[in-house]
């Protein structure tokens, strides 16, 4: 049975959650501590699938708390549960935990979000490899993103379309964008997988916030020459899964699957993991899996999460034209007409028949695309 920990300073907000969630209690073993103090105690004994905490409690606040768990529970699924809604605290918030709700907190959203959760972790049973994932408050982002966003920003009449240029450019900032703008704390009531979409929902000055957080918090150690790699690579197979995609509602998905679809390479090279075959020797798992899992416990749209987890599988025998088959073509071509990676089954999807059509000309609009990359 799923151990699910609720942390709250407030002993009467924990006991509406016990009443909320009473009928829970046949599929999860559900423990209330009232405060940080009292949950690491807790913890010590049994640990959690998710913990679910307040961010405002005296003596040891959330933030501190989950900073805490991560270091020490990273395999756990965090999430905040808070009845404020300022800036910096849903920003200092994204960067130790997976989700953020905001009360209050109807029964249905709540069990939804631990649900998502434990969904997530029921796909990845190697505990080695959730607990270097779950150690990772976010991903890596270079800081002349940042200081090219700090610069539009500057300009009063900066335009949306702008800021989405430099944000799709850096793989960090985008997820980190798409996973606040999907939460509780903007409750909208479609998903959103366009950047425009998500900048204007968030505001300039949430971007603002947003995009110092990641810069604070990336501790990206490599030289830079792999990430410069990794986000060329990003950024060319985003902009040929758009041009593949069957509409234009796909074609926004299929972009920001593209720009992540590589996440769980940069987690890798973050945490001493090899690629692909090596993954599998070492943890269980593709760095495919490893990024889809991490963005599954942001919570990000499953249009998304699908493409990202299958980019190195075989085209859709079926020739069907949809998102994930985009996303793996896009790759594809994108690693072809770049020449940097020699992964085994590259060759292979270029020479499947798909609903693509002329190879050729796929490979030859890939090389252009590169140079303007």
């Amino acid at each position: 049975m799923n151990e699910i920990l609720f942390v709250d300073d407030e002993p009467d907000i924990l006991g509406g959650l016990r009443n909320a969630l009473r009928r829970q209690r046949s599929r999860w073993n559900m423990r209330f501590a009232v405060g940080g103090e009292a949950a690491l105690r807790d913890l010590e004994a049994r640990p959690c699938d998710v913990i679910v905490s307040d961010m405002r409690m005296p003596g040891m606040d959330g933030l501190t708390l989950l900073g805490l768990m991560r270091e020490r529970h990273p395999q756990t699924a965090r999430i905040v549960l808070s009845g404020h809604a300022e800036l910096d605290t849903v920003v200092r918030a994204s960067s130790v935990a997976h989700q953020y709700l905001m009360k209050p907190c109807d029964a249905d959203t709540l069990c939804g979000a631990v649900d998502r959760a434990l969904g997530i972790q029921a796909l990845v049973t190697n505990p080695e490899l959730r607990r270097v994932i779950g150690g990772l408050g976010t991903l890596p982002s270079p800081s002349a993103t940042y200081a090219a966003l700090t610069g539009a920003l500057a300009d009063p009449n900066v335009s949306i379309g702008r800021l989405a240029e430099i944000v799709r450019q850096d793989i960090g900032l985008t997820a980190r964008a798409l996973q606040l703008v999907n939460s509780a704390y903007c409750g909208l009531a479609q998903r959103v997988t366009k950047v425009e979409t998500a900048i204007a929902t968030l505001g300039l000055n949430m971007l603002r916030h947003l995009a110092l957080t990641v810069e604070v918090f990336r501790g990206f150690a490599d030289d830079g020459s792999t990430f410069d790699t990794l986000e060329r690579h990003a950024f060319l197979t985003a902009r040929l899964a758009r041009r593949l995609a069957a509409n234009q509602r796909e074609a926004d998905v299929a972009f920001a699957a593209g720009l992540l679809h590589d996440a769980g390479a940069e987690l890798s090279f973050r945490s001493g993991i090899s690629l692909l075959d090596a993954e599998k020797d070492s943890l269980g798992a593709t760095h495919a899996e490893v990024g889809a899992f991490l963005l599954g416990l942001w919570d990000l749209p499953h249009a998304i999460i699908e493409p990202v987890a299958y980019h190195h599988a075989s085209l859709d025998r079926d020739g069907r034209r949809d998102t994930r088959s985009a996303v793996t073509f896009a790759d594809a071509l994108a690693h072809d007409a770049t020449g940097g990676s020699t992964a085994e089954g590259i060759d292979q999807v270029l020479a499947e028949p798909s609903a693509f059509g002329d190879v050729a000309r796929w490979r030859e609009l890939a090389r252009a695309e590169a140079r303007t990359t």
